[in-house]
C-alpha cells in the first residue's frame, strides 16, 4: 500500500517535471527565435539594450507623455535617427533621419501601413488610408481631382460659417463668465475646436449639416466618443493583446455601439443623396450633353461634397460599391476631424506662449483686411504668409499625426547600410525628425521664420513632412491648410489669446496616433473690440 505521503511526492515531483519541461520548451523555442536571422537583422540596427521576453518594454512608462519622451526624444539622442526598439516580441524600427525618410516615402512600391491601424478597419475599410497596392493606386487617382483648389475654392463658404459659428460660442462662454464675475477666466478650447472642425467635415464629406456646435445628436456623440475610445486603446495594454478580448470588455462594446451609429449613419446619407442626385439627372434631361458632362464631372465649379463626387463617379462607371464609397466618407471624416483640431488647438497654445508672433499674424491681418469684417476668401488666404509660417511652425513642433506606421513584405535595402527585413513594422517618427537639431537649429523654440522661403529652400524637402510625403501623403493637405487660415484669421481677428504658463507650466503632448494636450488647453481669451 502506497503512503498518502508519498502519492503527494509523486505528484508534486511529476508536476515540478512538467513545468521544467515546460520552461525548457519556453527556452527553446525563445532562443531559435532570438538567433532566427530576423532578429539578428533587427538587433544590428542600433538600439536600447533589451530585456529576454520583453524587450524594451519596461523601460517605456506607462502615461503617454512619458512615452512619447522616451521614444521620440531620449532614444533618437542616445541612439541616433535609426533605431530599433522592441515590445515584447514585436520589433519597430523608428526612422527621423530625411534621408533615409525620403528613401521609403518617396517609393512606390513599399506604401503598405503598419498592422497598427487594424483597428480603423471596422470603422474606415479598405478606404484611402488603409488600402494598398492596386486598389489604393486606383481610388487615389479617382479621388485627387476632389481636391483641386477650383473645387476647394468652393468650402470657403463653409470653413467662414463654421469659424464664426466658433466665434460666436466662445463670445457666448465669455459672457456666461463675466456674469459670474470671473475675470480672466479660461477657457478650454480643445472641444469648441473639435465640434467646429467636425461640422466643417461633415458639410464638405456628406454635404449635410449636423450642427455640432450648435446641438448634440447621437452621430456627434459617436463620433467623438468613438474617437476618444480609439485613442485610449492606443495607449493601453490592450493594444498588445488579441482585438476579440477587447470587444468583450465594456469599452469594447461601446466600440461596437459607437461604430453601428456612424455607419447607419453615412449610409443613410448615401442613400439619400443618391435619390437627389438621380433626380436632379431626370430634371436635367433637356440640357445638352455638354452641359450635363460639364455639371456632373470632377470638374465642376458647383460646390459639391465629396460624397456627391464618388457617386457621380459611380454612375459614370468607376469601380464604387456603397460600401466603398462609405469607407473612402468615414475616411474623410476622420482624418479631417480631429487631427485639423488638434492642429488647431496647437497653434492658439503657440499663440498664447509667443504674443509677439501673434501680433504679427494680426498686423498681417490688419493689411489684408483693414477694418473690414468680411469673411476670408482664396485670395486673402494665399496672402496671409506669416500666418502660414506660424501653422507650419506649430506643426513642426506639434504635428498633429506624430509618426507614421509601415509595414513591408519584403525586404528594404537602405542606403545607410542597414536591412528592413520582410515581416518588420516601421515608422517614420515625424515628432522627432521635426526636432532634430542637426535640421532645426534651437528646435525646441518657436521660430516661424524659419519656414521663409530663403530658409525652406536649404533645408532637406524630407526634413518638414507634417502631411507626410511622396505617393501616400495626405491628399487632403490643402483643405486642411485652407480650413486653418479660415478658422485662425477668423479668430485673430476677434479675439487675443493667452495661455498662463506661471500657472499651469508649459503644455504636455501625449501621443499615439494624433498629438493632443496630455490635459486641457485653459486659454484666457479677450475681445479686440469690448
Amino acid at each position: 500500500m502506497v503512503h498518502p505521503a508519498e502519492e503527494i511526492n509523486a505528484v508534486l515531483a511529476m508536476i515540478l517535471a512538467l513545468v521544467c519541461l515546460a520552461v525548457a520548451v519556453i527556452f527553446f523555442f525563445y532562443l531559435k527565435w532570438e538567433f532566427s536571422s530576423y532578429v539578428k537583422t533587427i538587433d544590428l540596427i542600433p538600439g536600447p539594450p533589451k530585456i529576454p521576453f520583453f524587450g524594451n518594454a519596461l523601460s517605456i512608462p506607462l502615461d503617454p507623455c512619458g512615452g512619447l519622451q522616451k521614444i521620440s526624444v531620449e532614444w533618437p539622442k542616445t541612439y541616433g535617427h535609426f533605431r530599433r526598439g522592441w515590445f515584447g516580441f514585436k520589433a519597430y524600427i523608428d526612422i527621423s533621419c530625411p534621408l533615409v525618410i525620403e528613401e521609403i516615402l518617396s517609393s512606390q512600391k513599399f506604401i503598405d501601413k503598419g498592422k497598427d491601424y487594424d483597428m480603423l478597419m471596422p470603422w474606415l475599410g479598405e478606404g484611402l488610408l488603409t488600402s494598398t497596392g492596386n486598389k489604393w493606386r486606383k481610388r487615389r487617382r479617382l479621388l485627387t481631382p476632389a481636391f483641386h483648389f477650383q473645387i476647394l475654392d468652393n468650402f470657403f463658404d463653409t470653413f467662414n460659417k463654421s469659424a464664426n459659428i466658433l466665434c460666436q460660442q466662445l463670445q457666448r462662454s465669455l459672457s456666461v463668465a463675466a456674469e459670474l464675475n470671473k475675470t480672466d477666466a479660461e477657457i478650454e478650447v480643445f472641444p469648441y475646436l473639435k465640434r467646429c472642425t467636425l461640422d466643417i467635415i461633415c458639410e464638405a464629406a456628406m454635404g449635410v449639416q449636423i450642427k455640432a456646435q450648435l446641438e448634440d445628436t447621437e452621430y456627434i456623440y459617436a463620433v467623438q466618443k468613438y474617437s476618444a475610445i480609439l485613442f485610449e486603446y492606443f495607449t493601453s495594454v490592450w493594444s498588445f493583446l488579441p482585438k476579440w478580448m477587447y470587444f468583450m470588455t465594456k469599452h469594447g462594446k461601446e466600440y461596437q455601439k459607437c461604430l453601428k451609429i456612424i455607419h447607419d449613419f453615412t449610409s443613410k446619407v448615401i442613400q439619400e443623396r443618391k435619390k437627389e442626385i438621380d433626380q436632379e439627372v431626370a430634371t436635367r434631361q433637356v440640357n445638352t450633353e455638354q452641359e450635363d458632362t460639364d455639371e456632373y464631372n470632377f470638374k465642376s465649379k458647383k460646390r459639391r461634397a465629396f460624397l456627391d463626387l464618388m457617386l457621380i463617379a459611380a454612375k459614370e462607371g468607376a469601380e464604387l460599391t456603397d460600401e466603398d464609397i462609405r469607407n473612402e466618407v468615414d475616411t474623410f471624416m476622420f482624418e479631417g476631424h480631429d487631427t485639423t483640431a488638434c492642429a488647431a488647438v496647437w497653434f492658439l497654445y503657440c499663440m498664447g506662449t509667443h504674443p509677439k508672433c501673434q501680433e504679427l499674424v494680426r498686423e498681417e491681418l490688419n493689411e489684408v483686411f483693414g477694418d473690414s469684417d468680411r469673411p476670408c476668401n482664396l485670395e486673402d488666404a494665399s496672402k496671409l504668409k506669416y500666418l502660414e509660417s506660424c501653422i507650419k511652425e506649430t506643426l513642426r513642433l506639434y504635428p498633429s499625426v506624430p509618426h507614421i506606421k509601415r509595414y513591408n513584405s519584403e525586404d528594404i535595402f537602405l542606403s545607410n547600410g542597414y536591412k528592413i527585413p520582410a515581416g518588420a513594422s516601421y515608422s517614420i517618427h515625424i515628432y522627432s525628425l521635426h526636432r532634430n537639431e542637426e535640421i532645426f537649429p534651437d528646435p525646441l523654440s518657436f521660430k516661424p521664420e524659419r519656414f521663409y522661403s530663403d530658409q525652406c529652400s536649404e533645408r532637406h524637402p524630407f526634413a518638414f513632412v507634417p502631411f507626410s510625403a511622396g505617393p501616400r501623403n495626405c491628399i487632403g493637405q490643402r483643405f486642411a491648410l485652407y480650413e486653418e487660415k479660415v478658422i485662425f484669421s477668423t479668430l485673430l481677428r476677434r479675439f487675443r489669446f493667452t495661455y498662463n504658463t506661471a500657472k499651469h507650466g508649459l503644455a504636455k503632448p501625449c501621443a499615439d496616433m494624433l498629438l493632443k494636450p496630455h490635459h486641457e488647453m485653459p486659454l484666457i481669451i479677450t475681445p479686440l473690440c469690448q
